[in-house]
């Protein structure tokens, strides 16, 4: 049986057996309780509950020589079917190759009304700011990051101190801040001017990671198109994306579907990422994140991008599930994961692209989606698949036909 065609029960054994998962992490999923109290009123201020999305996971990924389930939690079935498919079709021609970058989170603290005197204070005083940001958070110097540069940049009405910072394997949000505040407050004591403010960026101009998958032609056939006539065609789709932003964004939309799927399993901070990957993509006129070849008789895929997240801290150490997400995939750093997450995307871009141009988006999308049709013309317990099979059957997906087909199931 395919993993699709089991039961929740019947997945869940399937990682407990295969030792994705143990015992404890099985009954958590069986269990499927919220978040509690105390954390979900930690986490939101006027929580008044806990809203739940769909967690599952996606198959066949092969990422630098490693097999991964990939957690995934979204609300839209094509998804994880999608990148499944295209991991499966990149496993058999060798999988996913990454190569990560370093890790640095840029922070800025933002000055006004300086006089000619301040910058030169700051000039002379550049290495003992540097010394004093570098202390401010003994901790992350023993895990083997802190402040690994320090900038000044001149605006028309601002001066800017740049700090970059290696964050280890924390997303770094707030210990990033904190270096900066603390910062901040010894800036003042050497300027008449002010300080504006002091926050981290979202950049991700040091998180880009690369990550490039072969595909061998056959991996690619359809039941009427050869694997290299595919190839050719996405090549063509992949290259007009270069040139159309209206196409480049939708191509860049299939690669965020992925990759914030996995942020919501993990707990990290998709807008965060959202924020960095587009700003990215706008540096030289908005341009996909991924790009298309033919290599011999192999569609080369290279994605690249920044990937900003964290492997600990903030919510991640503190959600059971995202906990449960990262021992599913056995992450030991925050490297691991950002080649994770970029191989996720560049899986569901390669699906996305096959479909547009071989037998059109909706085909395998409403299919998929059928269920949610099924639940929505009001289905319950075995009348979903029956009322999903005729809407696949009839090919009329409508809430109007689902509702019909439920009344006439019940009128047998």
């Amino acid at each position: 049986m395919k993993i699709y065609q089991m039961t929740n029960e019947q997945r869940i054994n399937y990682l407990l057996e295969n030792k994705v998962i143990d015992s404890e992490q099985a009954q958590i999923l069986k269990d499927r309780k919220p978040i509690g109290v105390d954390l979900a009123n930690s986490l939101s201020e006027n929580q008044i509950g806990v809203f739940s999305l769909p967690y599952g996971f996606a198959t066949d990924f092969l990422i630098d020589g490693k097999d991964y389930l990939v957690p995934m939690v979204i609300e839209e079935p094509s998804v994880i079917a999608a990148a499944s498919n295209a991991a499966k079709r990149i496993k058999n021609s060798g999988g996913f190759k990454t190569f990560p970058s370093s890790r640095i989170v840029y922070g800025q603290i933002v000055l006004e009304n300086l006089s000619a005197q301040d910058v030169e204070k700051l000039d002379t005083q550049k290495t003992e700011i540097f010394e004093f940001a570098q202390e401010a958070h003994p901790s992350l110097i023993k895990r083997g990051g802190g402040v690994v540069s320090l900038n000044f940049n001149r605006y028309e009405d601002f001066f800017e101190i740049e700090i970059g910072i290696d964050t280890v394997d924390a997303m770094g949000a707030n210990l990033v801040n904190s270096i900066l505040e603390k910062t901040a407050q010894k800036i003042a004591t050497i300027i008449s001017g002010d300080v504006l403010c002091s926050i981290l960026s979202n950049s991700g101009i040091s998180q880009v990671i690369t990550v490039q998958a072969k595909v061998a032609f056959e991996q690619l056939a359809t039941k009427t198109m050869s694997g290299s006539e595919v190839a050719k065609r996405i090549v063509k789709l992949a290259n007009f994306a270069q040139q159309s932003t209206k196409r480049a964004i939708t191509h860049n939309k299939g690669i965020m579907n992925g990759i914030d799927a996995v942020y919501l399993a993990t707990g990290n901070d998709f807008r965060a990422e959202e924020a960095a990957a587009h700003s990215f993509a706008a540096e030289k006129g908005y341009q996909p994140f991924s790009q298309w070849e033919i290599v011999g008789d192999q569609l080369v895929g290279t994605l690249k991008m920044p990937i900003e997240l964290g492997s600990v801290g903030g919510a991640i150490s503190a959600m059971p599930m995202a906990q449960l997400s990262l021992a599913m995939m056995k992450i030991d750093n925050s490297k691991q994961l950002q080649s994770v997450v970029a191989s996720v995307g560049l899986a569901n871009n390669l699906s996305a692209l096959r479909a547009l141009v071989t037998t059109g988006i909706q085909a395998g999308h409403m299919g998929l989606q059928s269920k949610s049709l099924a639940v929505s013309a009001g289905a319950k317990g075995s009348e979903i698949e029956q009322v999903s099979q005729v809407l696949n059957q009839t090919k009329n997906y409508t809430i109007a036909n689902a509702k019909d087909i439920l009344t006439k199931l019940r009128g047998k």
